[in-house]
């Protein structure tokens, strides 16, 4: 007997510019309930993997669909980092109705360069402007 709440969502992740990972990126794909605006948002599935090479990465992410309520928002989140440094991520929302997706789910992700790195860390390292 097999177990039929358990889901699947293809996706592909995408670079909006080059799309070439180091040997030891680590690619951080989840499925997260983003329907409370004022609350942080609850994660249903998380998929971690190495991975190399250049993009497209196509994968498939498992999800319990007994955990899903069609009457909330949820979102597919990318993450891709090499030993803590983040090097791309989703910077535009990816909205998704798990139960009503057919075929692949396409993500982009955005490299990010230094200086947003030091926002992201919350290091801006600017003088403060003297009046």
């Amino acid at each position: 007997m097999s177990d039929t709440s358990i889901q699947s969502l293809n996706i592909e992740i995408v670079a909006s510019n080059d799309g070439t990972l180091p040997p030891s990126a680590l690619v951080q794909v989840s499925l997260e309930d983003v329907s409370m605006l004022d609350a942080p948002a609850i994660c249903h599935a998380q998929l971690r993997l190495r991975c190399a090479g250049t993009m497209p990465i196509n994968l498939h992410l498992n999800y319990d669909s007994r955990q899903i309520d069609p009457r909330n928002t949820y979102a597919l989140m990318v993450r891709i980092e090499q030993d803590g440094q983040l090097l791309y991520i989703n910077s535009s929302s990816h909205v998704v109705e798990p139960d009503k997706v057919k075929g692949t789910v396409r993500v982009t992700v955005d490299k990010i360069d230094s200086m947003s790195d030091e926002i992201h860390d919350g290091n801006w390292d600017l003088p403060l402007a003297e009046h």
